[in-house]
């Protein structure tokens, strides 16, 4: 069957599958728009008619299939998979989906949680005790939209999921391959975020969620809900429909890491080797420490939605979202660093060995063996320090658009106002204990101080002031109007065209952190400390508390109190002999970027039969040029002098594509996509300016710096897979992918000396010539041909194995090697296993992802990877629908607790890291009518 039927209606079949779901479940409707661009007005939009259309996925089928399933019915769980499959199978390009089960109920808690089921998607937790890092088959570059339309926050290119409540989503879709029409920017990708309109429904629709979640570690209960109502009328002049949904969301969290830093050669207090009885250098950690992150998260949402038909021709809108985020937290640490101070004691050391790795030592190359446990005792550096830290801000995106056809020539427009802010406070007060102290390390990331004496007030004594803070603004105008004419060729069948402006502007500025000594100076750190700046005769009451255990440290320990550094940071600041208020902006904190770009592209859908097999794709091509401003400052080091400095770059760009659909059986395809795709910098990565963070008596400091010489990544891009449709929610798919990557930006850590004064400086730096490859395994089922109550059972398995390197150097101003690009897992895939029957429906989920390299530090006894073993968690929920309104859900995170562990090098011998993530459950209520 050919689609002849584009000249017609494309906006009646949107509202026929619309009405059609919500006669079965009111989820989304099964189809979706090829482009999510050119589907401005709904998102259940087909693609263009007069491509050929697959047999089986009529509206008329499609509303019987809602009904009835060869004697299944069809319940919310196999519709939402049912419709995520019927968007896969009809995309012009490789796309997997997620579709919420009912409204207010994507498979997870949050999008960026969701998004881990989707097949090659990997997800990451921030220290902030919730998923903040997505990356498409292992690359961060990709691109987002909402509806279709470009979406930001801060500063930034790309949106931040977790600001999203998952309950106001409707549909989110992974673009794996690109076309002409589709908005460049994302090599890895593109994730578009499709929410309710009231053309959704075939009537008033109310629906609300509510529920309490427990946090086991954070040992807080806290509520999260939304609210939607929607209606459509019709008018003498059209139909009306109108929308508005809000959310809220409250979270405690109790995100903690134990960590040890970088390995080094073990030394006696007077700087001399210590090696083993066979002559072997000996490998430690140059010290050891916590880092909590305790907090309390506030997230509100509004999102609404006005669509107007006049005639049966034209379709008027104008929808928006608002979000807002809040969130307080402490983050204490306490650590100490005794290995080179003093002599070690009790030294135990194991069978991991290997050639030291430190480019530049007098012991590169000669056998070291990793450390397991030892003490030392003595004049050393031991401290806590609390960051309280008080952040906010909110993305907002309106959007006002048209969309009308003829008998062969469709037209869209559409034009959106982006603004996004991000804001962050910090104030920072280091302790450190009097001496002397022993320390005690029994490997991995267990140490103790032996006495504990950070659980006594008295052994404190005031050290360094920190503050910091910094605000972000992105705002964005974009137009685009878009195009399709029906050629009714028997081979060039339509054409797709369309032109895009937009003008991004970003602006960062802050102040860079500084560390202020207390009066009167703090003495001999730590032996003889002044007892002036005796914490306890600084600050009588109300400075200390306590923070809690890990399974590595388990006794409590002291630091400053969240509450007294924020309610007294002026009177702090008057200690110090600084100022009250926040500290004043510092020019290697500042950067205002703007870029506007002018887009067009072209392209023509084609189709015929190849040995009695309908075939179709696309042709086309996509230019692009981007003027960027940008203003900032450039730093000299040996003056101590920031300059303002003016870069201005205009280059245009061209991205051709080349698709290829064989429908070999109605059920049976096979796709091949040829893009040309590319990623620009992150604007703060073309920062030239350099933010410095001094050290402290026990390391280096940190510095950060942008590098306005950054190229936009660049890839050729081929993927192929083959896709067969056995059930409405039954589906097994393989696919393969090659990108050929040129010019991967990856960070890179170097010891500098700025003023005299040692730094380890964060960078990022083009790379050369790489390569991405890979494949996926996808299989879905619900076995239907089990007897009762059996036949309620489902599966969801999904593999993708990815292999890639670059060329680069190993480190700045290193030598030029072949390594692995960041944040690639060999071995990524999820089980889902599920059940829906008798008004019951559960789901237990496993989600794996392998080791894979978060980043390059400046070269260790170990090497220079910081690697990741991420934490493969367990996830579980049920609900039951207690009747046609009320849905009583439980969900459950990481049920069986697993953690991340970081590491130095490609081994297990020189841990980084270990963070303890959280498990929660949460008990609920859905209501719909």
């Amino acid at each position: 069957m050919t689609r002849t039927q584009l000249h017609k209606t494309l906006l009646a079949a949107a509202i026929a599958a619309s009405f059609g779901v919500a006669h079965a479940a009111d989820t989304p409707a099964a189809s979706a728009p090829a482009d999510p661009q050119q589907s401005t007005t709904t998102t259940d939009a087909t693609p263009p008619a007069n491509a050929p259309k697959k047999d089986g996925t009529s509206a008329d089928a499609q509303q019987k299939d809602a009904v009835n399933l060869s004697g299944v019915v069809v319940t919310p769980l196999r519709e939402s998979l049912q419709s995520a499959q019927t968007l896969k199978q009809d995309s012009r390009m490789i796309t997997d989906s997620i579709v919420a089960e009912d409204i207010g109920k994507l498979p997870d808690n949050s999008v960026a949680d969701a998004l881990q089921r989707i097949t090659g998607v990997q997800v990451a937790q921030g220290f902030q005790g919730e998923t903040s890092s997505v990356v498409i088959r292992g690359l961060p570059n990709v691109i987002t939209t909402l509806d279709g339309r470009e979406i930001f926050s801060g500063v930034g290119r790309a949106f931040a999921f977790q600001n999203l409540p998952s309950t106001a989503v409707k549909t989110v879709q992974v673009y794996k391959t690109s076309e002409a029409s589709l908005p460049d920017g994302g090599i890895a990708g593109m994730v578009d975020m499709q929410l309710f309109r009231p053309f959704d429904f075939d009537g008033p629709k109310v629906a609300a969620t509510f529920t309490e979640t427990n946090s086991k570690y954070a040992a807080h209960t806290d509520p999260n809900g939304s609210v939607l109502l929607s209606d459509r009328w019709k008018t003498d002049i059209g139909e009306f429909g109108a929308l508005i949904n809000v959310g809220y969301d409250k979270q405690h969290y109790d995100y903690n890491a134990v960590w040890d830093d970088f390995p080094k050669v073990l030394t006696t207090g007077a700087g001399d080797p210590v090696r083993t009885s066979n002559g072997n250098l000996i490998a430690a950690p140059n010290g050891f420490g916590a880092d909590y992150n305790i907090g309390d998260r506030t997230r509100q949402e509004m999102n609404y939605a006005l669509q107007w038909k006049p005639n049966d021709s034209t379709e008027i809108y104008i929808e928006g979202l608002y979000d807002w985020d809040s969130d307080n937290y402490n983050q204490p640490y306490f650590f100490s660093f005794p290995v080179g101070s003093v002599d070690p004691q009790n030294v135990k050391v194991g069978n991991t060995c290997y050639p030291d790795q430190l480019t530049g030592s007098a012991y590169y190359g000669q056998t070291i063996c990793d450390m397991t446990s030892g003490s030392w005792t003595g004049n050393t550096y031991a401290a806590t320090s609390t960051q309280a830290h008080q952040e906010w801000g909110h993305d907002i995106q309106n959007a006002i658009g048209a969309k009308w056809h003829g008998d062969r020539l469709n037209l869209s427009t559409d034009l959106s106002f982006n603004s996004s802010s991000f804001h962050e406070q910090t104030f920072i007060i280091d302790t450190f204990l009097q001496a002397p102290i022993t320390t005690v390390w029994n490997g991995g990331h267990n140490w103790s101080l032996v006495g504990n004496p950070a659980s006594n007030p008295a052994n404190f004594y005031l050290n360094g002031l920190y503050q910091d803070w910094d605000n972000q603004r992105g705002t964005q105008t974009a137009w685009r109007g878009d195009g399709n004419y029906d050629l009714n060729g028997s081979f060039f069948q339509y054409i797709d065209f369309g032109l895009r402006y937009s003008d991004h502007k970003a602006e960062y500025v802050g102040s860079t952190q500084i560390s202020t000594p207390p009066p009167g100076g703090t003495g001999d750190i730590s032996l003889n400390p002044n007892p002036a700046n005796q914490v306890i005769a600084r600050f009588p009451s109300g400075y200390c508390c306590n923070q809690p255990g890990t399974q590595a440290i388990p006794v409590s320990w002291l630091s400053g109190c969240f509450n007294y550094l924020t309610n007294n940071a002026d009177a702090i600041r008057t200690l110090y002999g600084l100022p009250t208020g926040l500290a004043p902006e510092n020019p290697g904190r500042y950067y205002q970027i703007d870029e506007k770009s002018y887009a067009g592209y072209f392209q023509l859908g084609y189709g015929n039969e190849l040995w009695g097999m309908p075939f179709d794709g696309l042709a086309g091509m996509r230019v692009e040029r981007v003027k960027r401003n940008l203003d900032a400052f450039s730093y000299d080091a040996s003056t101590n002098i920031y300059t303002p400095l003016s870069d201005s770059t205009s280059a245009p760009v061209y991205l051709p594509n080349l698709s290829f659909n064989l429908h070999i059986k109605d059920n049976l395809q096979f796709r091949f996509v040829a893009a040309k795709t590319l990623t620009y910098p992150d604007f703060g990565q073309l920062n030239p300016s350099l933010s410095l963070n001094p050290g402290t008596i026990n390391r280096a400091g940190a510095a950060a710096s942008g590098n306005p010489d950054l190229k936009p990544i660049r890839s050729n891009n081929y993927d192929a897979s083959l896709e067969w449709y056995f059930a409405p929610a039954g589906y097994l798919s393989g696919g393969v992918f090659y990108r050929d990557i040129n010019g991967y930006i990856q960070n890179y850590v170097t010891d500098v000396t700025i003023q005299g004064q040692p730094y380890q400086l964060s960078s990022p730096q083009s790379a050369g010539s790489g390569h991405l490859d890979g494949a996926e395994f996808a299989y879905q089922q619900f076995f239907d041909f089990l007897p009762e109550p059996l036949n309620g059972l489902g599966v969801q398995f999904n593999y993708t194995y990815i292999e890639g390197s670059t060329r680069s150097p190993q480190f700045i101003g290193g030598p030029v090697v072949t390594s692995p690009l960041q944040n690639v897992s060999k071995n990524n895939g999820n089980a889902v296993l599920m059940y829906e029957k008798f008004g019951w429906s559960a789901r237990l989920a496993y989600n794996y992802r392998s080791r894979f390299i978060d980043g390059f530090n400046q070269p260790t006894v170990a090497g220079v990877n910081d690697e990741v073993k991420p934490a493969n968690q367990v996830d579980f929920s049920l609900g039951y629908d207690v009747n046609k309104y009320f849905t009583v859900v439980l969900n459950a995170t990481n049920i069986f607790g697993a953690n991340l562990h970081q590491y130095f090098g490609d081994g297990d011998g020189s841990p980084r890291d270990i963070r303890y993530q959280d498990k929660t459950i949460g008990l609920g209520v859905r209501f719909k009518m």
